[in-house]
């Protein structure tokens, strides 16, 4: 990959859905400077590097960009990036429509998987010198690279915290038993509320949320074989009483454990 270029991607319609506006191969230099709060454009940047050294600021604080590192960017937003002469890199710009599934947007990351790097340069190859691509072959494109960075980034915040990995293991082994807070707190010698902060750092929500999604997907299967009631099914995935399990549960599912069963079985 010698050749620095770039491709651009217009369309009249975009149904709601999102696609790549644009990618490229592109290097640093003393003219390399994007300031974002300074752009009109609306997108979003996924820069990655493949070798030398560049720089990514949010916040007052800058990040250098080695290789297999990468960084989200909103634009227009509070930061900016460059780069010297030997920095080498690939670029992804997402439509707007692909920012609800990123948060915080702008966020760098120094070391990512060769799986990812490769997605990256399949994608770059498939597209490069194409400048009529159809939207819906783009946007596929475009959500393959969406799922493959949500999946990057958790895998990066879970190694991050390692232990939130082992609460969430300690909490699927014991989901069928009423545990809360204090468990955690006795079982992992730590406080609550670093056990939460941490856990929401690597997973997005609390343990104790976490435990409730996961105890509603283990009921499932009983719910469809219909063999139990629903206070049976409760005390199966550790909960007190087939009426708190119904209130989680459309909290959960959108709607009550005897409605969905009975969508369900509509299909069989």
């Amino acid at each position: 990959m010698q050749d620095y270029f770039s491709e651009s991607y217009y369309y009249l319609e975009n149904y709601g859905l999102p696609y790549l506006k644009g990618l490229g191969f592109g290097h640093g230099g003393e003219h390399y400077f994007w300031d974002n709060k300074k752009r009109k454009d609306h997108l979003i940047v996924l820069q990655y590097t493949l070798a030398g050294t560049g720089y990514f600021e949010m916040e007052g604080q800058r990040t250098i960009q080695r290789k297999n590192s990468f960084f989200l960017a909103e634009i227009p937003s509070d930061c900016c990036y460059y780069g010297e002469k030997d920095w080498r890199f690939l670029y992804f710009e997402f439509s707007k429509e692909a920012l609800q599934w990123f948060f915080p947007i702008n966020q760098t990351h120094l070391d990512s998987s060769s799986r990812f790097q490769e997605l990256l340069l399949t994608i770059h190859d498939q597209l490069k010198g194409q400048t009529d691509v159809d939207f819906f072959e783009n946007s596929q494109l475009a959500y393959s690279l969406i799922v493959a960075l949500k999946k990057e980034l958790l895998t990066v915040r879970v190694e991050k915290y390692p232990l939130a990995k082992e609460i969430k293991d300690y909490l699927e082994q014991q989901y069928q038993k009423e545990i809360g807070l204090v468990d955690i707190e006795e079982h992992f010698e730590l406080s609550r509320y670093k056990a939460i902060r941490l856990f929401e750092k690597a997973y997005t929500v609390s343990p104790m949320a976490y435990l409730r999604k996961y105890r509603i997907k283990r009921a499932l299967p009983f719910l469809l074989d219909n063999q139990r009631t629903i206070n049976e099914i409760a005390k199966l995935v550790g909960m007190s009483n087939g009426n708190y399990f119904a209130k989680v549960f459309k909290a959960e599912m959108g709607m009550s454990p005897s409605d969905y069963q009975k969508s369900r079985h509509n299909f069989k």
